[in-house]
């Protein structure tokens, strides 16, 4: 039975009314990776409390061109006559992602008085007091604070059923295939990482390399996936291997593979891809696609930014501890006024130093060998954010707000 729910608008739906437990909103955008992470926190939080949260789906205007931190509690930015309602009866806790919700969540909570328990995913690129709890991951570099939770990866939930429904689906399809099986989801290029020919190529060859001596490799595209790695792997894999090329409308095995799979290969473009491989507790290998080069800087401000983020990356990286150069970058990051430089490496390294994954050798280097962790991290850490909102919403309920 599903848990989230659309609901009817307006005051007339009858699981407003109830007082016994708090009254959740999710805001749902346009991306689907985000609100997949809402929607997971939302499944879970709606399972403990016994009733499900109510969705609103927020649309933008992609004409606003009011920057972000100008924006404050407002609903600026937000296209009000294609948005669901927001309306009283107000929620108790909303959670929201990204820079473009933690408007709309600041002024719902303004509406509130403050009652509002604001739980906020990502990185809001505002000022951390305007959150209740902030819950995010490495890749943003985020400094530590009271109300910020630091998980290793994105918070995700599978769904179960559809997970054994479509294994049944595809494993006859999967039949013909040499066991093991290790599953390879690709991504794509991004602003930061480079996804093109001649990185398929290295791709291909240490994922073949990983299955020499036996086991298939079972490849799926996704829709960042450049047509022309797409048609080098379909010329290359050959059919001793299977491949699935994404397609809008076609079936697509993906949940089938996390269920079937004896262990994946996953680029490192996407951490939901590698949180969603890593839930399965089997062997994980990440590919690292290599960094863009960076643009020159135009002017002395772009320069010294840039240096100060570089650097504060490059020691997060390395698990240096803080000087006073960072402390100072920190600070401003806390208050809404810088903001650190998303880094993927920060990830990988946290996943490789804790067991959860480790790198995909490069042809001629040797795997490391480090102890496979069998936790199940992901759900570890949905459970922690879970305690942590009910924490803050009985504090909130016993000072009166």
């Amino acid at each position: 039975m599903n848990e989230i729910q659309e609901r009817p608008r307006g005051r007339d739906d009858p699981l407003m009314s109830r007082v016994t437990s708090p009254r959740v909103w999710l805001l749902l955008g346009d991306r689907q990776g985000d609100n997949a992470q809402v929607l997971a926190l939302g499944r879970s939080l709606g399972h403990d409390l016994g009733s499900p949260p109510e969705i609103k789906r927020i649309r933008y205007d992609p004409n606003c061109n009011v920057r972000y931190g100008a924006r404050g509690a407002s609903l600026i930015g937000v296209d009000v006559a294609r948005s669901d309602t927001l309306e009283p009866p107000w929620p108790d806790i909303v959670i929201a992602i990204g820079r473009r919700a933690a408007p709309v969540s600041r002024w719902l909570k303004r509406q509130t008085g403050g009652r509002l328990l604001n739980v906020h995913l990502g990185r809001p690129r505002s000022a951390y007091a305007h959150f209740d709890l902030l819950v995010t991951t490495p890749q943003y570099g985020l400094p530590a604070a009271p109300n910020v939770i630091m998980l290793s990866l994105p918070i995700i939930s599978h769904d179960e059923a559809k997970l054994e429904a479509e294994a049944k689906l595809w494993g006859p399809r999967l039949a013909h295939c040499a066991r093991p099986w290790t599953a390879v989801f690709i991504g794509g290029s991004t602003s930061q990482l480079r996804f093109d020919r001649e990185v398929g190529a290295d791709f291909l060859a240490r994922a073949k390399r990983h299955v020499a001596e036996r086991g298939t490799l079972l490849v799926t595209t996704s829709p960042r996936t450049d047509p022309e790695i797409a048609a080098m792997l379909e010329a290359e894999l050959g059919s001793a291997h299977f491949l699935h090329s994404w397609a809008p409308d076609a079936l697509n095995p993906y949940q089938a593979l996390l269920r079937l799979a004896d262990g994946f290969i996953v680029t490192n473009d996407s951490v939901s891809m590698i949180a969603e491989a890593a839930d399965m507790e089997k062997p994980l290998y990440v590919f690292e696609l290599p960094r863009r080069e960076k643009p020159r800087h135009t002017n002395l401000f772009q320069a010294v930014r840039q240096n100060f983020r570089s650097r504060r990356e490059h020691r997060l990286i390395a698990g240096v501890p803080p000087d006073l150069a960072d402390r100072a970058y920190d600070g401003l990051t806390r208050i809404g006024w810088a903001r650190p430089r998303r880094s993927i490496a920060v990830v990988d390294r946290k996943l490789y130093d804790d067991g959860l994954a480790r790198p995909l050798p490069s042809i001629g280097e040797q795997n490391e060998p480090r102890p496979w962790s069998h936790r199940r991290l992901p759900k570890e850490e949905r459970d922690l954010v879970v305690a942590r909102i009910h924490a803050c919403y009985a504090a909130k309920r016993a000072q009166g707000r």
